[in-house]
């Protein structure tokens, strides 16, 4: 009698433990996919170049496109230093992207140019990329 109440607690608590097991396993999230080399280069050259812009005042609207451009200048340099180039395929089809966006939003060319630019140099997986490995 002991020992049959003896096991019934073994197994009740193993089954316990099983449970316990696959409820975990369930409530684990999905792995993120491993970042390329170069989205993890501009995640690096991002951080670099917020932490270099963060102590600049942006009060006034000037101030805030000095912010943005310091931003990605340095981004630019960050890059270049790493062995990234701009991609001339990518530049031929943001002037035109960027003449059919001015004249729809009623902006110069290169405002429409500089704006595409600069969301663009935060992006790894649009085609042609911004971004270039230098032969």
């Amino acid at each position: 009698m002991r020992a049959s109440r003896f096991m019934w607690v073994v197994l009740m608590a193993m089954l316990a433990a099983v449970g316990y097991w696959y409820w975990q396993s369930l409530q684990l999230p999905a792995s993120a996919p491993a970042q390329s080399a170069l989205a993890h280069t501009i995640n690096e050259c991002d951080l670099i170049a917020s932490k270099v812009a963060a102590a600049l005042p942006e009060q006034l609207p000037f101030q805030k496109l000095e912010k943005a451009a310091r931003q990605s200048r340095v981004l630019e340099h960050c890059m270049q230093d790493r062995g990234y180039q701009e991609n001339p395929d990518w530049v031929v089809a943001a002037n035109n992207q960027a003449k059919a966006m001015a004249s729809a939003q009623g902006i110069s060319d290169s405002e429409a140019y500089e704006t595409l630019r600069r969301k663009a140099m935060l992006q790894s997986d649009q085609q042609p990329g911004y971004w270039r490995k230098r032969p």
